[in-house]
């Protein structure tokens, strides 16, 4: 019996200290970014020294004690005690959106986030913790990936709908990933009518139309992707986006230090609208390749100007290589010539891309008026396009090389190759009859 109370008297004095260690760890960081004093702090009731002593854990603040320094640092006593407040959310949001900015710097640690979503899920903060396992999910690749979405998914349930639907985007992304384009895009349509059916906001809008318009360029359905580019890209703040996020998480540790927890509330919500829309940068290149697709044909230097903006945002070799053929389209030689010799060089030579590479360097060489280079071009052309199944190119190909070759009398070595051409692309019964 006597034991038994040593032990309870035991657990109470570390539980006392425990108590008194972190209540001085709260009032030291909060006197620190008010910029105040000890003296400051205790006056007029108590003393440095007494502000000292419950800093470092030596002593238990009386609950007068507290709601003095409480009122001093314009917080309620429960912040102080370790109880989850507004304050808390705004400082796990900033936590989150420091955590998120790392990723956009490319210099993220999946530990670090994670560690955030259990800490969010630990104190009941499920919208906090969703949108950290979104931020999990958007740069993770492999098998964890649909996993770190239905954790977000899960966690965001039963949010408001600007930050469920974020998940839907990356579920759709999951999907597509697995061979499953066409449920991924009738998530996103889905999604999509239910914004545009109630309240519309804007970065949940930007999202949809985004994600729809890569999903659309990936089934082969440009005029569609377009159609999704353009709403996504009026809806983009562009290249004042990095400034406006800096501003508006310094807004924010301001309201917060100043004590304005309301403003600091709303403040932090726009950080990370912010946020989820710079983490939009990738596919938001791809929306100015789509639109720029389109253009091409009625608007040439409006599709220059973008793809030269989805290149700048974010390099890929099919962006590169229609940049260089738009170029070439429009006289612009040298920077055709330059841009095939930069994509000669990153292109792996297994790559897809190798066969619209040698189609174009073909197609340069007959612009400079090289014919012998312009022929063995297309006809090599024609054995890659083969070789990577790239049936568009190979019907390019011939036709380009059929063409040059009937211009120069040849006609029937232009015949015999487009009956190779044809019998390439499996056109046999066509040729038997």
């Amino acid at each position: 019996m006597w034991s038994h109370a040593r032990n309870l008297r035991a657990r109470s004095a570390v539980s006392f200290w425990t108590m008194g260690d972190e209540v001085g760890g709260r009032v030291r960081r909060l006197r620190a970014e008010r910029g105040l004093t000890q003296r400051e702090l205790a006056e007029p009731h108590y003393t440095a020294a007494y502000v000292s002593s419950v800093e470092t854990g030596a002593r238990t603040p009386s609950g007068d004690a507290l709601r003095h320094f409480a009122a001093r640092l314009g917080v309620d006593t429960g912040e102080l005690l370790g109880v989850t407040s507004p304050r808390d959310d705004v400082r796990l949001d900033l936590d989150i959106a420091a955590a998120a900015l790392d990723f956009l710097a490319g210099n993220g640690s999946a530990p670090k986030m994670r560690k955030l979503a259990r800490r969010a899920e630990r104190i009941g903060r499920t919208r906090q913790a969703g949108l950290a396992w979104l931020w999990l999910a958007r740069y993770t690749d492999g098998d964890t990936r649909p996993r770190l979405v239905a954790a977000a998914e899960a966690a965001l349930g039963g949010d408001i709908a600007p930050y469920r639907e974020l998940a839907v985007a990356l579920r759709a992304s999951v999907l597509i990933g697995w061979g499953e384009p066409h449920h991924a895009m009738h998530l996103l349509r889905t999604a999509l009518d239910a914004c545009l059916g109630s309240h519309p906001h804007p970065v949940l809008l930007l999202t949809l139309h985004a994600f729809l318009a890569e999903g659309h360029l990936r089934l082969g359905e440009t005029t569609q992707a377009a159609h999704h580019a353009s709403a996504a890209l009026r809806l983009t703040r562009g290249d004042v986006l990095a400034e406006l996020i800096e501003n508006q998480r310094r807004l924010t540790e301001a309201y917060l230090a100043e004590g304005q927890v309301t403003d600091a509330v709303a403040a932090v919500a726009v950080l990370h609208d912010l946020l989820h829309e710079r983490a939009l940068r990738p596919v938001l290149a791809r929306c100015l390749y789509a639109r720029a697709l389109v253009r091409r044909a009625d608007d040439p230097e409006g599709a220059l100007a973008d793809l030269r903006a989805s290149r700048t945002a974010v390099p890929d070799h099919a962006v590169t290589l229609e940049l260089a053929d738009v170029c070439r389209e429009l006289g612009r030689l040298d920077d055709a010539d330059a841009l095939l010799a930069e994509a000669a060089e990153a292109i792996p030579a297994d790559s897809p891309h190798t066969a619209s590479l040698t189609f174009q360097q073909g197609s340069l060489a007959l612009a400079r008026g090289d014919l012998d280079a312009a022929e063995a071009g297309f006809a090599h052309a024609i054995d890659v396009a083969v070789l990577r199944d790239s049936r568009g190119v190979l019907a390019a190909s011939v036709d380009k090389a059929g063409e040059l070759l009937r211009d120069q009398g040849r006609v029937e070595e232009a015949a015999d190759l487009l009956r190779r051409g044809l019998l390439l692309l499996g056109a046999e019964e066509d040729l038997r009859k």
